[in-house]
């Protein structure tokens, strides 16, 4: 059955294949070596929302990876609380041991559409959708990072679905989360996590320590938090979160979106 498109559908279409201001990732070209057995490999994004599905083994997670790898940041610019920098590198994802033998001989081309480019003769607006390339060569590293486009990136791995009760970290520092000052998206997490579950939250909102955080929540009178929370609700406390804090344009990368969650969860 052929899919029929919505008014919505054919709004994100026409606006994301003309805006430039957002250096939007449109193609990952994998031209030269292999990473996890990707090679020859080339994938076109041409709608805002993009969802990699497959087989085990067949290279989703290295995907993911490899997007998040496209962008550079600035050093203040957004990250995760457990991260130390604002950016990810291949180093992030792509890690052996002695026995490994690392990746080399690679060439990654990303292409972008971006309003910052280098001015030349031939572009002298430095607009539009072009392409650029991350290498290592045999024996060598990663080109510069620095010289990627640079633009917010959120990467949400398999590790939030780990509830807090079961984290070595949490259960350590249990005593000394102390109550953040709100940000003002606290009740747009409660409604949207609420709409998904079925649930009904009264209030919702993080206490942190240094670079962890633990939600809450109260409703009909109890107050719980992620100690006490389901995988999947603790999941989605943290997928909402990330997203209605990262600022607007930003890349997010979720791995596994689904993890921990029913098949009515998922569909909503």
């Amino acid at each position: 059955m052929k899919y029929r498109y919505s008014k919505i559908d054919r709004d994100n279409l026409k606006w994301f294949a003309n805006d430039m201001s957002k250096a939007t990732l449109t193609e990952i070209d994998i031209r030269e070596g292999h990473i996890r057995g990707l090679s020859n490999f080339h994938v076109k994004f041409d709608y805002p929302i993009s969802v990699i599905s497959g087989k085990n083994g067949s290279g989703k997670s290295t995907v993911l990876a490899l997007a998040a790898c496209a962008f550079h940041n600035e050093p203040k610019g957004f990250k995760l609380p457990e991260r130390k920098t604002s950016y990810y590198t291949y180093s992030d994802f792509f890690i052996q041991t002695s026995e490994e033998v690392p990746p080399d001989g690679i060439e990654v081309w990303y292409r972008f559409r971006h309003n910052n480019w280098r001015k030349t003769k031939t572009n002298p607006k430095g607009t539009g959708n072009r392409y650029q390339k991350s290498a290592k060569k045999k024996g060598g590293k990663w080109t510069n990072y620095s010289n990627r486009v640079n633009r917010n990136v959120v990467f949400l791995g398999i590790q939030r679905v780990v509830p807090h009760a079961e984290k070595s970290v949490s259960k350590s520092y249990r005593t000394y989360f102390k109550t953040a000052v709100a940000d003002g998206w606290e009740d747009d997490v409660r409604k949207a996590v609420g709409s998904i579950l079925g649930s009904v939250y009264d209030t919702y909102w993080v206490k942190t320590h240094g670079r962890y955080r633990m939600p809450l929540v109260a409703t009909k009178g109890n107050v719980y938090s992620g100690f006490n929370m389901g995988a999947g609700e603790n999941a989605l406390f943290e997928i909402f979160t990330t997203i209605y804090a990262s600022p607007p344009g930003a890349l997010l990368v979720i791995d596994e979106i689904e993890l921990g969650l029913h098949e009515k969860a998922q569909k909503k």
